[in-house]
Formats: structure tokens, sequence, C-alpha cells
């Protein structure tokens, strides 16, 4: 999982940390993507065309991203991945080898290596009474101090299509669900 820090610690200090990042592209971005922030791109890296990135962004090495999609906030993507067409991915970390699929959206959440998340699966970030979000930590549920906050999913994890985490949801490694399922 995501170590013995809660997941909004440690979604606070990769904010932290790539907030004094610079710009540095190894990989390539396609003329047609917009980069308004800064951006740190792995070596064998691509960004497709029609993709948007704002605010401070790291993609490791061999990743795939787009085409048209949208990297916002603090985001981590490690090495490997690939977060395919129109997925929206908002100040998350996102671990070695793992695959956003189509049509997804994953807000302040922690996927952790290995997971594939289904096309059209939301990792919800938001509760809709504005109230702020509770996560397990410690086999207590705690209060995290934020309005919005995520998942985390653990490693070898497979979400079924059109899947939807409710915030605050930790889905132990290896979890499958079916497809269309809420959490």
């Amino acid at each position: 999982m995501a170590g013995n820090a809660p997941a909004w610690e440690l979604l606070d200090a990769a904010a932290a940390e790539l907030s004094a990042m610079q710009p540095d592209i190894r990989g390539s971005v396609h003329p047609q993507a917009t980069v308004a922030g800064v951006l740190q791109l792995g070596e064998g890296s691509s960004v497709l065309p029609g993709t948007v990135i704002e605010g401070h962004v790291r993609i490791g090495r061999n990743c795939t991203v787009g085409p048209h999609a949208y990297i916002r906030g603090c985001t981590v993507i490690e090495d490997n991945c690939r977060i395919g067409h129109a997925v929206e991915v908002k100040s998350s970390i996102i671990r070695c080898g793992t695959s956003v699929a189509h049509l997804a959206y994953v807000g302040d959440s922690i996927l952790e290596e290995d997971v594939n998340l289904g096309g059209g699966c939301i990792c919800s970030n938001f509760r809709h009474d504005a109230g702020n979000i509770r996560m397990p930590h410690g086999g207590v549920l705690t209060e995290s101090g934020r309005n919005k906050l995520g998942c985390v999913i653990g490693a070898h994890s497979r979400i079924g299509c059109n899947c939807t985490i409710l915030p605050g949801r930790i889905l132990p490694p290896h979890t499958t669900t079916r497809p269309g399922s809420v959490v």
C-alpha cells in the first residue's frame, strides 16, 4: 500500500516536491499537445495530440499519455504507465506499470503498481455535501482535513470498466471489481 503515512500526507508531500521542480523534457510532446505548467517527461515517453498538461507534472520513462488527456495539479506518473484517451488525472500519484483506460477520472488519488483501471472509471474525490473526507488509517477511520480526497488502489488490482470508487476508499492489493461496481 501507500506506506505508513496517510494517503493525504503522501499527496501533500508529492505536491511540495513537485512545486520546486524545473522543466525537463526527455521524451516527445506532440506539437498539438499543450503544456501550460512545469513538466518533467522521461525518456521514451510520449504526450499525444490534444493532451493538456497544467500545473506541476512529472511523467516517468516509457509512458504514453493521451490522446486528449488532461493532466493537472501536482501529479506524478511513474515509469511504464499508460494514460489513455480523454483521461483526466488531477493531483494524484500513479505508480509504475499502471494503466488508466479511456474516459476515466482519477482525482486526488494514489494508484499503486500494476493497477488496471478500466474504461469509464471514476475515482471520485468530492463528497456531494462538500464535507471533509475520512479515510481509514492505522485501522481507524480518520479525518483527513480535506474536502477533496480520492482513493488508494493497492498494487496489482483490476478495476472493471465503468466503476465508481467513492472518496476516502482504500482497496487492498489484488482487488478485482466487476464492471459497473460502486465501491
